[in-house]
């Protein structure tokens, strides 16, 4: 570390590669071998310059310096040295059989201030330790944040726009692929992604962590904002499904002023419209309202909507009175038939019994629903219970249903808060009471 700067200045990729190797854990250090006459380095004549040598030569084989060959600095007597041991080549000790030493590589944060004002260094290694296995989470986080924010200084290069999508690519992908790891969790908190896109002014960014966050109304409001037309229309064809409260700050957005009406066309507000109708999303006069805010959309564009919305309320009310005189004439019908059943006499025309199916023999009962039976089915055979109950076997099911819904809407009656709830989340309110009141639970209960 204390020369790390020095040699990444001087050969930048060598450098880069040994602390890739070393930070992972894989580093091997290259062997060296002194050339030794028996045991004894003849000291080597010339006066004190060869003297001088000699010494330099006999230091470099104490020191295990990576990339240094003993044959760097060398006096003639040492060449001639070397020479004479040229046979003896066997004896050299190949690095790649030595077993790569066994160590705990430190955090590769420490290795952070050796790369400054090399940033595709930089970038290499961070990429590289990345990849590594067994990585803790704060070196996961370390790695990521680091090299997420290398990606955007490197896209504020001033190279071309060409220069800029393509790191800001890279950045974008960083963020994909750690939100699709196995615990899908980010190792860059949201706060660092937010701060780093904004200082450099990366857009991408912020979209994602407020996506990730289910902050979609925040993402349109940014471009609404910031007078981003274009962009607030594709935020909100992607996140109008998903969020439909989006339509009506849209249509907010877009008649609040003529240049941006005129950047989006009317045919936007027409689609923006639409979807508010479909979704009944805002009453009319809401929507008159909000237009009526500023003098920005005309009657002409908003004519077709007012005029399919009258037209579907006009079919609607026409269907809710037909319905209505229909559930009217059945409600009199049933009136009538309950008093003719309490003051005139019943006509039983059955010949068959509604049990066995055979025809009808003495003695037969009779009963006022016009269902017929032997009086042999109803004591036991056809599997017909309570016969003595004075209930048609026949419609025993679906008068116990009916009394079971009955017992139900009495019951709701005295629950108010389920009411109440039902109201308050309702859209639609009127007809949150109607269909309470047409359930029965709003009646006056008869007092026996």
């Amino acid at each position: 570390m204390k020369y790390a700067r020095v040699l990444i200045e001087h050969c930048p990729k060598d450098t880069t590669q040994v602390f890739i190797d070393y930070y992972k854990g894989k580093y091997r250090p290259k062997a060296q071998l002194a050339a030794v006459v028996d045991g004894v380095v003849a000291p080597a004549a010339g006066g004190l310059a060869a003297g001088a040598a000699s010494a330099v030569q006999n230091l470099t084989s104490y020191i295990p310096l990576p990339y240094l060959s003993t044959h760097g600095v060398a006096s003639p007597v040492a060449q001639s040295n070397d020479k004479a041991v040229a046979g003896d080549a066997d004896t050299v000790i190949n690095s790649e059989n030595i077993p790569a030493p066994t160590y705990t590589p430190p955090p590769p944060r420490t290795a952070f201030s050796s790369f400054i004002d090399h940033p595709d260094e930089f970038i290499v290694f961070l990429e590289a330790c990345l990849e590594g296995e067994d990585l803790s989470d704060s070196d996961k986080t370390d790695l990521s944040t680091t090299l997420f924010e290398m990606y955007l200084h490197k896209s504020n290069e001033k190279k071309g726009e060409g220069h800029r999508e393509e790191w800001e690519k890279k950045a974008k992908a960083l963020i994909n692929s750690q939100n699709q790891g196995p615990d899908n969790k980010i190792p860059i908190s949201n706060s660092n992604v937010l701060l780093l896109s904004h200082l450099t002014n990366f857009r991408d960014g912020t979209t994602l962590v407020k996506e990730q966050s289910g902050l979609l109304f925040d993402i349109f409001r940014s471009y609404t904002s910031a007078k981003d037309t274009a962009g607030a229309i594709k935020a909100l064809r992607k996140y109008g499904p998903e969020e439909p409260q989006l339509y009506p700050a849209a249509l907010a957005y877009l008649t609040s002023d003529p240049r941006i009406l005129d950047e989006a066309g009317p045919g936007e507000l027409a689609a923006v419209l639409t979807r508010i109708d479909e979704g009944a999303l805002m009453a009319p006069l809401q929507v008159v309202q909000t237009l009526g805010k500023n003098a920005v959309a005309t009657m002409g564009m908003l004519k077709p909507y007012l005029s399919a919305r009258i037209e579907r309320e006009r079919r609607d009310i026409v269907t809710n009175k037909r319905m209505a005189e229909t559930c009217r004439a059945e409600t009199e019908q049933r009136r009538t038939e309950i008093a003719d059943l309490g003051s005139k006499p019943a006509v039983f025309q059955a010949t068959r019994c509604s049990d066995c199916g055979a025809p009808l023999e003495l003695p037969v009962v009779h009963f006022l629903c016009k269902h017929s039976f032997h009086q042999r089915c109803l004591r036991g055979g056809g599997g017909v219970d309570g016969a003595g109950s004075g209930e048609c076997p026949q419609c025993a099911n679906d008068n116990n249903t009916i009394r079971a819904l009955r017992k139900t809407q009495e019951e709701y009656a005295e629950r108010h808060e389920l009411f109440k709830d039902d109201l308050e989340r309702s859209e639609d309110r009127f007809g949150a009471i109607a269909q309470w009141f047409g359930r029965g639970v709003m009646g006056s209960q008869s007092v026996e």
